[in-house]
């Protein structure tokens, strides 16, 4: 239960517009396919999670902040190409294969988590985007299309989980850019040596 004393928060990316709009297409077509009980992720709630924290007391929060704000966060391209039935979780998501950039920094913020002593998932880091929550299926439908997403975030965010009567809401309440990563060894420009003798 979250107090006044704490926050539940967690690390990720937000979508763009553009593919806000083909997650609603996919969920749109998905929902006349699974269970009436299963609850859609709203349209202000997609995100793709780099890391959970769980919750988080005021002394520790400003450490925090800072250690993410020392990570090295690089600029990044993320294939989400399969729908995914977690039946552990109820979940239906799109998902990928992380790439090297994004598994860097989910090794940043487990280190962060454990220094801070926060918690750390046991499971492999799998990026990806939650449709539907409460889906109760033991197979996933089968489309006559597939979606094909690539994200490139320009920002890592700091959300927190509020947990209405009704519904989960994720609200970002930090931001930090994301940087080129230029490995490009850097060139100087030094003036050629002359071996003449005097």
């Amino acid at each position: 239960m979250q107090t006044t004393s704490s926050r539940r928060l967690f690390v990720g990316f937000s979508l763009d517009k553009s593919q806000e709009e083909k997650i609603l297409l996919l969920q749109h077509r998905l929902k006349l396919l699974i269970n009436n009980e299963a609850k859609i992720v709203s349209d202000t709630n997609l995100h793709m999670t780099l890391g959970f924290l769980g919750q988080v007391d005021p002394t520790s929060y400003t450490s925090i902040i800072n250690a993410i704000g020392l990570m090295h966060k690089p600029i990044f391209q993320q294939p989400l190409d399969t729908l995914a039935l977690w039946q552990s979780t109820q979940l239906i998501c799109l998902k990928g294969q992380a790439s090297k950039p994004l598994l860097a920094m989910i090794q940043s913020l487990i280190s962060i988590a454990k220094q801070h002593n926060l918690f750390v998932s046991q499971h492999q880091y799998t990026p990806h985007i939650s449709l539907f929550r409460h889906v109760n299926m033991t197979n996933l439908p089968i489309l006559g299309c597939t979606t094909n997403l690539s994200l490139t975030p320009t920002h890592l965010h700091l959300y927190q989980s509020i947990n209405n009567s009704q519904q989960i809401n994720y609200s970002i309440i930090k931001s930090w850019p994301l940087i080129a990563d230029d490995k490009k060894p850097l060139l100087l420009s030094i003036p050629p040596l002359n071996f003449r003798g005097s």
